[in-house]
This record gives structure tokens, C-alpha cells and sequence, in this order.
């Protein structure tokens, strides 16, 4: 793919990469000082053997890189503090000003300017830094299939929920992935470490659904859109989590590595010794989430609509607000305290519920979501009723730090149940042309029609 950028910003960003240039210097004192020697007692559980060119990175205590350096003979040179953050900051633009949007990557750029300004520094006969960044990046950019594993879901047939297909990671694949490796191993050792390293990676990932997207961008950045889609489309999809609906269950189905899953670890010591090793996940929840061919048959029609959003490119106001809110109602099921549950559950009912900051909330939001169902006025006044008493549950927790009590739960149950249905047939009303204003209006309409 060929990438392009208006000319006047490419001169604008040459020149600041001259500049970048000429502040390379060798290492300051302070980023020359040797790092305090390893604890003795830490166990190395692999090595790395490296090759080629190693450039050196400090970072700052919230993980970010504040410097960068190479060797050049034996003293350090390289670009430190703000002249490393006008590098950053330089490919910030660069990122920004690059057409088609999105094709490259943030870190990739970063590390293609410094690649530069070390090469440049050397005196190498290199292009200006735009058309070299461009240049090395454009044969990086192709199609790329991303599958990512979505942690505790399983299916039995792969379907489409917008732009990401949902598969199953095979074992099939997992033995063809070992037979590819296995032809490279030449010796008994090799053979053992590719063997040792697939079935470690079984045992995570074979079964499991993966969220799958082809994407057309250079690796980094095919990776970052990717995630992005796959993890605003699975947090649709866990609205259809039986999870939602109870206050001690908690949803694990996130991409892989992101599930948060509490455990323990404790010893028990006799006179110093070992005597015994424990170890479990803190919560029992529901282990797994089989989304079965006839969940999908039983939701086709809030699926189908939702699936429909996920694709447009530009929504109504309306469609807009109903995703936002389902999309926060799903960290709902993530959650592992009650209290927080409902604390999400709330954010999200005022974010769609309420028209403006000016509404009073627990009237609005009750009487709302009360007609959000089909029930008789009787029902609506309970919920109404049960709707006010979450509210006051949560001005405990918030207010005054209370958490949420067992005789609360069954309250709080009540409310799952009513939240989940107040928001369901948001669904088929985000399938009309309706409007945020015309949303707001039918309330009114059926409160003063009585």
C-alpha cells in the first residue's frame, strides 16, 4: 500500500527530525548508572538469546519510555528526556498526518524515527526521515487474519457478529501449528522445547472461541484496530450473559489475558519448611459460557440488529447512545462486587434514561425504565419501587461506604432483572430512524396519557 502525506507537513516534520538529530548525545550521568544487582533468590524461568543491533531503554515509574540510546563504540548515545518526548511527539504527528488513517502504528513509527536518527547520526546516506519512515512501513502493510482468543466462551458453530467472525480454535490447527515448528527442530532438545512450548499454548487457548478480523494495516497497528473492534464487539455480546443477571456471577468472557480472574496462593510452614501448597480461583462463578447454536437462534433478532450497528458507518444519535449504553451495562458482568455491579448498571441505565443533567434522576430513571415493559401498572409501580431502592443502595456504597449486605441481594437481584429488560428493547427501537429528542417524547406521551 502506498502511504502518503501532505508535502508541506512532510517538509515541517524532515526538518524536525534534523533537528532530533543533532541533540543525540551520549548518555547523561544519571541514565549511566549500573542497576542494582538481581535478588539472589529470584528464579529465572527462561532465557533470550538475541541478535543483532541492541538499543537501550529507560523508563519512568509509570512505564513509560523516557529515553532511548545505542552503543557507539563503548559510551551510550542516544536521546534523553524532553529530547526523547519531542521525538515522541513528532511521530504523534507523523501518525496523525499519514494516509490511509491508521496504517501504521504509533510504536511502530517511534521506532522507525529513532532507527533513523541513529542511522543519520552514523552519517549513513539514508532518504529524508518522512520518506524513510513511509518507505520501510509500506511493505509491512497487507492484509492481516487476527484471531484472538476470547477467554471462558465457547461455541458450536463459528458465526458473524459485525465486522468479527467468532471460531474455534481447533486442535487440528493446534497440531498443524506443533508439525510446522517441529520441521525446523533439528535436535532432541529443540524437538522437547517445541513440544513443551505448543502444548502450553493448548492448554489456553484450544477450544476456545476467537473473536477474528482481517485487517489491512502493517502488524502493530492490524493488531490495535483489531483489539479495538474485537473488544467493543464482545462487550455487545456479553449483554446476552446469563451472568447479567445474577449478583454473585461474573462473566470471564474478555480477550485472553484481560479476564482478571482472582486467585489464591498461600504456604503453610512448619519450623521453616514447606509443608503444604495451596492454590484456586477466589470466585466461584460459572466457569464457562457455552453459547450454544440455540442461544444464537433465541437472540437472532436483537442479534441481527445489533450486528447491523456494529457495520454502519454513520448512526443516529439514538443508535449511537444505545450502544454507548450497552456497552458500559457490559462491565456489569465483569465486575466481582455486588456493589460495584450495581454501580455499573446505573451508569449506564442514566446514560440512556436520563435527557440531561437538569432531570431529576431517580424519578426519571424509575418511571423510564418502568415503561420500557410491557407490564400492568401494578408491575410498573414495583418497579418503580425496586428501582428507588437501588438508588438508595448505591448512595450507601457511594456516600457512606457501605457495601451491599446478603438481605440486599435479593433488592439488587430484583433490580439485575429489571435493568436487563428496560435496556433489551432499546435494541429493535435502535432499528427505526427514531431520535434521541422523539425517545425523550414518548415517555412524556405515555406519562401524561396516564
Amino acid at each position: 500500500m502506498k502511504l502518503s502525506i501532505h508535502p508541506n507537513a512532510r517538509e515541517h516534520y524532515d526538518r524536525e527530525a534534523d533537528l532530533l538529530v543533532t541533540r543525540v548525545r551520549e548518555a547523561p550521568e544519571e541514565f549511566q548508572k549500573e542497576n542494582p544487582p538481581p535478588n539472589p533468590d529470584l528464579h529465572i524461568d527462561s532465557s533470550v538469546s538475541v541478535t543483532g543491533e541492541v538499543s537501550t531503554g529507560w523508563f519512568d515509574s509509570d512505564g513509560d519510555v523516557i529515553a532511548r540510546a545505542f552503543y557507539e563504540g563503548k559510551p551510550m548515545f542516544g536521546l534523553f528526556g524532553e529530547d526523547y518526548a519531542d521525538l515522541l511527539r513528532l511521530a504523534e504527528k507523523l501518525k496523525k498526518s499519514i494516509r490511509p488513517r491508521d496504517a501504521a502504528s504509533l510504536k511502530t513509527l517511534i521506532e522507525l524515527i529513532f532507527d533513523w536518527c541513529k542511522q543519520k547520526y552514523r552519517g549513513a546516506n539514508i532518504p529524508p526521515m518522512v520518506t524513510y519512515a513511509l518507505e520501510t512501513c509500506e511493505p509491512l502493510i497487507k492484509a492481516h487474519e487476527i484471531w484472538i482468543p476470547i477467554s471462558h466462551l465457547y461455541i458450536e458453530s463459528p458465526f458473524r457478529f459485525g465486522s468479527i467472525v467468532f471460531r474455534a480454535v481447533t486442535k487440528k490447527m493446534m497440531d498443524e501449528w506443533m508439525e510446522s515448528w517441529l520441521q525446523h527442530a533439528k535436535t532432541a532438545e529443540e524437538i522437547h522445547g517445541v513440544r513443551l512450548g505448543i502444548e502450553k499454548r493448548r492448554k489456553r487457548i484450544q477450544a476456545l472461541a476467537a473473536a477474528t478480523i482481517t485487517v489491512y494495516a502493517e502488524p502493530d497497528s492490524a493488531y490495535e484496530k483489531a483489539f479495538k473492534e474485537v473488544d467493543k464487539t464482545v462487550s455487545l455480546l456479553r449483554f446476552f450473559s446469563p451472568t447479567n443477571l445474577s449478583p454473585r456471577q461474573v462473566c470471564y468472557s474478555t480477550p485472553l489475558g484481560s479476564q482478571h480472574e482472582d486467585r489464591y496462593v498461600y504456604l503453610l510452614v512448619d519450623n521453616g519448611q514447606i509443608t503444604h501448597y495451596n492454590s484456586g480461583f477466589k470466585h466461584k462463578s460459572l466457569p464457562v459460557w457455552n453459547l450454544t447454536n440455540q442461544h444464537l437462534t433465541d437472540w437472532s433478532s436483537e442479534l441481527t440488529v445489533l450486528h447491523t450497528l456494529l457495520q454502519k458507518e454513520e448512526l443516529t444519535d439514538f443508535q449511537s447512545s444505545v450502544l454507548d449504553a450497552l456497552i458500559l451495562y457490559s462491565r456489569t458482568s465483569l465486575a466481582k462486587h455486588v456493589s460495584d455491579k450495581l454501580v455499573y448498571m446505573l451508569v449506564a441505565l442514566e446514560s440512556i434514561f436520563l435527557k440531561d443533567r437538569n432531570e431529576q434522576i431517580t424519578d426519571n430513571i424509575s418511571l423510564r425504565m418502568a415503561f420500557m415493559q410491557n407490564v400492568s401498572v401494578t408491575q410498573r409501580r414495583e418497579i418503580i419501587s425496586n428501582v428507588k431502592k437501588a438508588y438508595s443502595l448505591r448512595s450507601a456504597y457511594i456516600h457512606h461506604g457501605q457495601p451491599i449486605g446478603i438481605d440486599d441481594e435479593k433488592i439488587l437481584k430484583c433490580f439485575m432483572l429489571n435493568a436487563w429488560r428496560s435496556l433489551a428493547p432499546l435494541i429493535p427501537m435502535a432499528a427505526t430512524d427514531i431520535t434521541k429528542e422523539q425517545f425523550y417524547e414518548s415517555f412524556e406521551t405515555r406519562r401524561l396519557s396516564g
